[in-house]
């Protein structure tokens, strides 16, 4: 048992795993909130960490490597190392999936790139701001709200309710819209569309 967790061993763990997990959850945190299950992720999480070691080699093996005493200075190299600049570097790659600017750049050159997002819910609440919303029931019931900082929109792909904070009535199309002094959940599959109205309107 004592031969598992040499400190040879958990620095290796540390180095070939940890920086792919921290750069995945951090970007997941501009997508979906989620990282993808152990099993499935393990193989991302260890080709990222791989990628990282590779590209920070130049600084690792001149000074993380190299000095001989674990002094405060290394410890710190070795923790900035492993988790601060790994969770820079994924809200980067978060906030390059965001803001498009590879995709944009790549599109110059008329490639075309698939979009890391899976679905248009996740990607429109990801970056929506407060806005008024119709909403179209599968039985044809309509909804007018407020969709602002109080609202809720789901992130879970088995469970994609709704939340709205303030619920109006709209007599017919082209009435001002009159608060009802409610708010209204909305539950999974009942949803049939979804209008977006920008909030100066």
């Amino acid at each position: 048992m004592n031969e598992l967790l040499t400190p040879e061993k958990l620095g290796l763990f540390l180095m070939f795993s940890v920086p792919g997990i921290i750069i995945l959850y951090f970007r997941a945190q501009f997508i979906t909130g989620k990282l993808p299950p152990i099993a499935e992720g393990a193989v991302s999480y260890l080709i990222l960490s791989l990628i990282y070691q590779a590209v920070a080699y130049p600084i690792t093996s001149t000074y993380l490597f190299v000095i001989g005493s674990m002094t405060l200075s290394r410890w710190a190299g070795w923790f900035a190392f492993i988790f601060v600049v790994p969770a820079l570097v994924g809200t980067l790659f978060g906030l390059n999936l965001r803001k498009g600017w590879l995709k944009a750049l790549v599109n110059k050159f008329g490639i075309s790139t698939i979009h890391p997002v899976n679905c248009a819910w996740d990607w429109h609440f990801g970056q929506c701001g407060e806005c008024w919303v119709v909403v179209v029931l599968k039985d044809g019931t309509k909804w007018y709200g407020f969709m602002g900082r109080n609202s809720f929109m789901s992130s879970d792909p088995a469970e994609r309710d709704l939340y709205l904070e303030s619920v109006y009535v709209v007599e017919k199309e082209g009435d001002p819209w009159t608060p009802r002094g409610n708010s209204v959940w909305i539950a999974h599959g009942e949803i049939q569309s979804l209008e977006f109205l920008p909030k100066e309107e």
